[in-house]
């Protein structure tokens, strides 16, 4: 939301304040400061992805430098649980914060994991057992455990002198959880009898009706899909989604399958959950992946990374035969036990295509009960309104529309139309004894980061000029029979705005003949993938001349299909 900045000027003594950094308006990058006075805690600190057409963006971070005007003292962050969209943002945005870190067990060592593959050491604070609240700053903070897509999810009760916050961050009450660790309905009705002022809810599946199945359905389908493949299964999810590994898991050692993983976010997340025995695998189930080319195909699963299709994850590198030793083939088959993230369905129905080509089946969440949402459906939504009786509403974690589509489940659930508030990122909320109503705006937009670099982009136009400026361009234009995906004669490379000292025409010949082996040692689906195609040209140049010559300019692939 593009908002004028205004200065935010001292608070009073008696006024709770919101400022949503991220997540309010959007998917991703999940980030919420309250304030009263002038303490103030900050809840989550996620990251989203870039939208097609954002090149050379990896990750988008909220932008926090309205912080500095705001003259408030920062306490601590607080987290709900260990999803990206929750806890992505903590490498690039602690280093300027440097604040303590609450969360559960399992947050935790996700984040401790982060943030020391960067080199940082925060200081990292569990909460209070289940029921207790801890101090911060003027604050009591209790976690109110609750059922999520990942282990350890929880909502937040933080007390402040004119009553109860509750941030359910995402949530959903299943009765008959894999972990049993239901959403507490008694402990929420508790803290609604002290008193909600606010409630600040997940808005995701806003427009979804009634109530969202067990996620115990899942591991029934799981088996008989299993039991019924007479070559390898290949198991694809969301990595963070523990509960589902479980369960995949579980089914394959019914099956008699020995499990090998494929992906390192995976790897990492089981050796997390294993180490805090919250996973369960039997040491001699587990088969490293470099050795599981030596098992017959009906004793082997795969649970791989890659479910949104992409392009350098495990299960891609399966579908296009680039995975050394292991083979799809007749008689296997890959089972997709996750959703489509809204934008991904070009990309998945892509990879679809390279998984038949290699003659496995695919069974997905549209033929058999593969996936459960996370998420709280609109019955849940309501349900959870009834529980806490907040005096007023504010729905976030969602696009501008399912925002609009909470506020009427609240309204329709009894809270007066003028005790809720729609604010999107940017917009801050006040609320004391008059009421609740919109305050200031600051500025709260989106830092774009080169995720290997780690250098930010303030604009994407003015890294491009700078780019350009300071290593030219680069166009290598690709000629591709549109159906085979054979290589048409040698690469065009035409160099602009690059010193002729660092790019001759001798270099342009090298490079070109270079780039020429390349695609010809490339697998010939890849190649008639057009955008798999320009990304491997965009790559190949750009290493080459980082390698040959010391810079890194633009490159812009022309692959043409005759």
């Amino acid at each position: 939301m593009n908002l004028p900045e205004e200065n935010m000027g001292p608070a009073p003594n008696d006024m709770l304040r919101c400022f949503p950094f991220g997540g309010v308006g959007e998917f991703g990058k999940n980030m919420m400061l309250y304030a009263w006075g002038k303490d103030a805690v900050i809840v989550d600190c996620g990251m989203g992805f870039p939208e097609p057409g954002q090149h050379g963006v990896d990750v988008v971070v909220p932008d926090i430098s309205a912080l500095q005007e705001m003259d408030l003292k920062l306490h601590a962050i607080l987290l709900t649980h260990g999803h990206e969209d929750h806890i992505g943002g903590l490498p690039y945005l602690w280093p300027e914060l440097k604040l303590p870190i609450y969360g559960t067990p399992v947050t935790l060592a996700l984040v401790e994991g982060k943030l020391s593959e960067q080199g940082f050491k925060a200081e990292l604070r569990p909460y209070g057992a289940e029921g207790t609240s801890i101090d911060v700053g003027p604050f009591q903070v209790e976690a109110v455990p609750v059922t999520h897509s990942i282990m350890d999810a929880c909502s937040l009760a933080i007390r402040t002198p004119i009553g109860i916050i509750v941030h359910t961050g995402d949530f959903r009450f299943d009765p008959a959880p894999i972990d049993n660790r239901p959403t507490p309905i008694h402990r929420f009705a508790q803290i609604g009898d002290e008193g909600v002022v606010l409630l600040v809810s997940d808005s995701t599946n806003a427009t979804r009706p009634g109530s969202g199945p067990s996620e115990r359905i899942v591991g029934p389908a799981l088996r008989q899909a299993i039991a019924g493949c007479r070559g390898k299964v290949v198991v694809t999810t969301f990595a963070s989604n523990m509960f589902r590994i479980q369960q995949i898991i579980d089914a394959a050692i019914e099956c008699g399958r020995k499990i090998s993983v494929a992906g390192r976010s995976l790897e990492r997340n089981i050796e997390i959950t294993r180490g805090l025995n919250r996973l369960r695998i039997p040491d001699d189930t587990l088969v490293p992946i470099k050795q599981a080319k030596d098992l017959p195909a009906h004793e082997l699963l795969i649970i791989a990374t890659g479910s949104q299709g992409e392009s350098r994850a495990a299960l891609a590198r399966l579908a296009q035969d680039r995975f050394p030793g292991l083979h799809l083939q007749e008689g296997d088959l890959v089972i997709f036990s996750s959703s489509n993230i809204p934008g991904n369905e070009r990309t998945i129905s892509n990879l679809y295509n390279h998984i038949y080509r290699r003659g496995a089946r695919i069974l997905h969440a549209g033929k058999a009960p593969l996936h459960v949402s996370g998420h709280a459906h609109a019955h849940e939504l309501k349900m959870m309104m009834q529980l806490v009786r907040p005096r007023y509403f504010y729905p976030v974690h969602g696009e501008y529309r399912y925002l609009i589509e909470h506020r009427d489940l609240a309204v329709a659930s009894g809270i007066p139309f003028d005790h809720s508030v729609i604010a999107e990122n940017g917009q801050s909320v006040e609320i004391d004894g008059d009421g609740i109503r919109l305050g200031k705006c600051f500025q709260a937009g989106a830092v774009f980061v080169d995720g290997v670099s780690r250098d930010e982009i303030d604009d994407l136009v003015l890294r491009d000029r700078r780019i350009l400026a300071e290593d030219g361009m680069i166009s290598a234009t690709v000629l591709i029979t549109q159906y085979d995906g054979k290589l048409l004669g040698k690469p065009q490379l035409v160099a602009r705005g690059v010193l002729s000292s660092d790019v001759s025409e001798e270099l342009l010949t090298e490079m070109s003949r270079d780039l020429q082996q390349e695609l010809e040692s490339m697998d010939k689906e890849t190649l008639a993938d057009i955008d798999a195609a320009k990304e491997e040209v965009r790559l190949f140049v750009r290493r080459w001349c980082k390698r040959k010559i010391g810079r890194r300019p633009m490159v812009l692939p022309v692959v043409v299909e005759v």
